[in-house]
């Protein structure tokens, strides 16, 4: 079952000697906590004291925590290892004595917060919505002007496109990083629309406060190949015309960026029988199955449905397909495979799992959007080798 963020929740799963390093050692704080006879779990003590503290201080420990239960999760230990690795820095070592998620992510956070950060940031990148990012190949392999004129030239003509054309963008904030030595990070927060808050203030006056927050536009390129990945928002000619403004202004050319072709999926592996979906359990999925499948037969624009139906049904497609194959005396290697539907069922800590139904279709159509159970799904498709 997914763990949802509170203090106090972070401060069960992670062990008080971390605790004890973080609030003595590093704030030099909570020094009255008799952290040597605490109970592991024992957290009221230690939440009632960080209730205690100044607001500015309770604050920026809630940005602290807040981070650490972001990468507290299974999938993104592996970046963390990662990340360490390209640093010269070994964690596989310390993270076979940490007992969970929290704790290897909290440890990290203290010991590497260089590569904490650095490997938050890519998490982040990672769970972008899709449907808002594409890759653009063809670029040279260079490396790109990063200095401090040129982002801010970069920001001032994205600020002017977004101001031109969407009446937002008033100011653009541009910060880069480079990663593993060849991909430059840009990441663009141009302001939005302004708005009305309505809360506290630090001395507890309730007040009413006009702001512009910012927004996201994230380009990754990569100088060893030329590629660049882009996430913004919006119709397709706005990624358009924030490359062409990358690669005038960054990489000091002038020419059309094409788009990379999606990368098909491999729907013939279904095909095997037995094909398996292993799952693993903190990901809450109860189930996993291929619901329905469409195969065209050779040489022939016939196309055949199979489908067994929804629900945790034990009934599998494979049984149809034999059948079938059996009465046509055809082998499955001479079919081709046009269209999956698939159905998961997600524990939800009620009675009922929730259901997600999605189709691909050869080569490269995918009904699944971007809720964090559909970025669970398309993380397994990638590890069942269906997606690449």
């Amino acid at each position: 079952m997914p763990m949802y963020y509170t203090p106090k929740v972070l401060l069960r799963q992670v062990p008080n000697g971390l605790l004890r390093d973080y609030f003595v050692d590093q704030r030099k704080q909570l020094l009255d906590i008799p952290w040597g006879r605490l109970r592991e779990t024992d957290v009221e003590p230690v939440h009632d004291a960080i209730l205690g503290l100044p607001e500015a201080d309770r604050r920026e420990i809630g940005g602290h925590f807040r981070a650490v239960a972001e990468m507290a999760k299974r999938e993104f230990t592996p970046w963390l290892i990662h990340v360490a690795r390209e640093q010269g820095i070994d964690l596989v070592t310390s993270f076979r004595r940490r007992s969970c998620a929290y704790e290897r992510a909290f440890w990290t956070f203290l010991k590497h917060p260089e590569t904490f950060e650095e490997a938050r940031t890519l998490a982040h990148w990672e769970r972008l919505p899709r449907r808002s990012m594409e890759r653009r190949t063809g670029l040279p392999a260079m490396e790109p002007d990063i200095t401090p004129e040129v982002l801010e030239q970069f920001g001032n003509l994205m600020a002017d496109y977004y101001q031109t054309h969407q009446g937002r963008g008033d100011h653009c904030r541009i910060e880069h990083f480079l990663r593993s030595g060849h991909i430059d990070f840009f990441f663009a927060y141009p302001a939005d629309y302004a708005d009305v808050l309505i809360g506290y203030e630090d001395g507890g006056n309730f007040a009413r406060r006009q702001w512009k927050p910012a927004f996201e536009v994230i380009l990754g390129y990569d100088r060893l190949v030329g590629s660049l990945e882009l996430y913004a928002e919006g119709a397709q000619d706005v990624r358009d015309e924030l490359a062409a403004i990358f690669t005038r202004t960054v990489l000091k050319l002038d020419f059309e960026l094409p788009r990379a072709a999606k990368p098909p999926y491999n729907l013939q592996l279904l095909l095997q029988p037995g094909f398996q979906f292993p799952t693993a359990p903190g990901d809450s999925l109860l189930w996993f199955k291929m619901r329905a499948i469409r195969v065209k037969k050779p040489a022939s624009a016939d196309q055949i449905h199979f489908d067994v139906g929804s629900g945790n049904s034990r009934r599998d497609v494979h049984d149809l397909i034999d059948e079938a194959l059996n009465q046509m005396n055809l082998p499955r290697e001479r079919l081709a495979v046009t269209q999956a539907t698939f159905q998961a069922g997600f524990e939800t800590g009620r009675k009922r799992p929730k259901s997600v139904t999605f189709t691909i279709t050869h080569p490269a159509g995918c009904t699944l959007r971007d809720s964090d159970d559909e970025l669970t799904l398309r993380r397994y498709l990638r590890e069942w080798h269906i997606a690449s």
